[in-house]
């Protein structure tokens, strides 16, 4: 690494949510995490290695061409494609031995004779609108189907809660009542599949009549709740931190201005620091003069506007220099990385050095967190995303 910019994969808190999680789940049911978009944004391969160390069996993704790719480091693990599949990707998924949800019926005839039994879920559409069927007809006769053809296995059958983290849950009560009318009709066909599912971290953190027979869980493996205002969970913690190097330390005073546009004027003798990253590495453009950094155990807010590769602080009578590595989100940095530590490291030790004295720092008890639920809520966006599009030139440094 040269940039003082990566984030900071944590697999020990990873493990901490799924034993949290599964704690939760009622005897019989399964966990199934969510590892589509990279997992998240957390890098795929090394989250599912730690969850099949926790025993998670079941994975989902949202294409076959991520289903692929975990198969190509993993055979053990179970993967659902939870997007439309192509009758012509049908053949990769069986043998690939992947699982997925056919989403309607027309395609059944379409797809060709394939070389191994293809295992497949049926998505049921009970309030969200976006993929499978709606009426308990249309599921029988998808199901009948299924069973008509020897390549073809139904294996399951479920729902998208589309409000589960609402602050009323009658719509997720309402969807899960759909549910139950689908899943008569099947068992009175005698179609009815060995695992039914609707629940998400929401539904699992809210209420065990949602969780069935398997539960899919994405943010909260990643530690956090869908909403925290509805479905407190400080018992999860989060997985990714993001931190960026001071690259600049320099003083303002009043009427000049900071960034592009101008669009923040220094109105008292300023101290500002300027910090590697920006929005073409993910951190969000809507946080220009509304974000806040992390940085020597305290928040200082972001100035100006959020360039493609750096952005600029407040840290006015903070002992901050060039070379202090501050959080964009996630846990405070540890104390040992200031005062030109990065520089004085060659580029092939620093990975090495990052995960050892990241873990020193844990080990030493609680550090402060700048929650993404702080920053998405100025951003007006959600935890999800902010994860997700943190970009592939932020290099990921694992830690356990």
């Amino acid at each position: 690494m040269y940039r003082p910019l990566f984030a900071v994969i944590d697999l020990a808190h990873l493990s901490h949510n799924i034993r949290y999680l599964k704690s939760r789940l009622g005897p019989g049911t399964s966990l199934m995490v969510a590892v589509k978009a990279d997992a998240y944004g957390h890098g795929v391969r090394a989250v599912v290695g730690r969850l099949v160390r926790e025993g998670v069996h079941h994975v989902a993704v949202a294409s076959v061409e991520e289903a692929l790719e975990i198969r190509a480091f993993h055979r053990g693990v179970n993967i659902l494609v939870l997007g439309a599949v192509t009758p012509d990707a049908c053949a990769k998924a069986a043998e690939a031995e992947v699982e997925i949800a056919l989403t309607d019926l027309s395609p059944i005839d379409e797809i060709p004779r394939l070389p191994k039994r293809l295992r497949v879920h049926l998505p049921l559409d009970t309030g969200m609108n976006r993929l499978g069927v709606k009426r308990t007809d249309e599921a029988v006769a998808l199901a009948r189907a299924i069973a008509k053809r020897e390549d073809l296995e139904l294996v399951g059958a479920g729902t998208h809660l589309a409000a589960a983290d609402a602050e009323d849950p009658a719509h997720a009560a309402g969807q899960m009542e759909r549910l139950g009318a689908f899943v008569r009709a099947l068992e009175q066909a005698g179609l009815r599949p060995p695992r039914i599912h609707a629940g998400n971290s929401a539904a699992l953190l809210r209420n065990p009549a949602w969780h069935l027979d398997m539960v899919r869980v994405g943010i909260a493996a990643y530690g956090y709740s869908p909403d925290p205002s509805v479905l407190p969970a400080p018992s999860l913690r989060p997985v990714m931190s993001l931190y960026a190097g001071v690259l600049r330390v320099a003083q303002a005073q009043p009427g000049e201005t900071v960034g592009y546009g101008a669009t923040f004027t220094v109105t008292r003798p300023m101290t500002i620091a300027t910090v590697a990253g920006g929005y073409a590495d993910g951190y969000p453009r809507h946080l220009s003069n509304e974000g806040e950094v992390l940085v020597r155990g305290e928040f200082r807010p972001v100035i100006g506007r959020v360039c493609m590769d750096q952005l600029m602080v407040d840290v006015t009578g903070l002992d901050v220099a060039t070379g202090d590595i501050a959080a964009l989100f996630g846990y405070d940095a540890p104390s040992a990385w200031r005062a030109g530590w990065w520089s004085r490291l060659r580029p092939e030790e620093r990975v090495a050095r990052v995960q050892e004295t990241y873990r020193m720092a844990s080990n030493l008890g609680e550090r402060r967190v700048l929650s993404l639920h702080r920053l998405a809520e100025r951003a007006q966006t959600i935890p999800y995303e902010i994860l997700c599009r943190v970009h592939r030139r932020v290099p990921r440094v694992v830690c356990d």
